[in-house]
């Protein structure tokens, strides 16, 4: 939800519902069965290919995979750093450059520039609320994204679309709604 007053150390303007990284959800979060799932395959992704496993990267990938938010890296700092010892902001941030280098998480696309992040890798495209800057995942039948080529030009590869689709979400317009009906 956009503020109008700084909610934390970072500048930042925008407050995220939070959720409780240690399985359990609030409507922000994913089922823990379905983050249980991610973690085991994203253990056994990181032994296949001889990546250490360290505590502090599961639990920045934990919880990345727990917040559908789509947080920021100051979010996840702040999130983690009570219950994991000897983390950092830069460990935080560099791990999640790790992880999106390595194609275990995505960035997100926003409407203010600031990386946030998303560990659901099954294509989808994003909601983006260009008032409160909160970021849905969609797809399905309304939005067919086009179909990428083999090849583009010069030889490149496509590998993903990544859409961003930039509007009004439902809970702000209703609140547009009630300003205007009220003046």
């Amino acid at each position: 939800m956009l503020t109008g007053q700084r909610v934390n150390d970072n500048n930042s303007y925008v407050r995220i519902n939070r959720i409780n990284y240690r399985g359990r959800t609030k409507q922000s979060g994913r089922s823990a069965g379905q983050v249980a799932r991610w973690c085991t395959i994203f253990s056994q992704e990181c032994r296949r290919r001889g990546i250490r496993l360290t505590a502090q990267r599961l639990a920045i990938y934990r919880a990345l995979a727990s917040d559908a938010t789509h947080p920021t890296a100051d979010a996840i700092y702040a999130a983690l750093r009570e219950e994991v010892s000897g983390l950092s902001r830069a460990t935080v941030y560099r791990m999640l450059e790790s992880l999106q280098l390595g194609g275990f998480v995505r960035r997100v696309s926003t409407v203010d520039g600031i990386a946030r992040y998303d560990a659901n890798l099954v294509p989808h495209q994003h909601l983006v609320c260009r008032q409160c800057r909160s970021i849905l995942d969609t797809g399905g039948e309304w939005l067919r994204p086009p179909e990428l080529p083999r090849r583009g030009p010069a030889g490149f590869i496509p590998e993903m679309l990544d859409l961003c689709i930039i509007g009004i979400c439902a809970r702000c317009r209703r609140s547009g709604e009630r300003r205007r009906d009220a003046n």
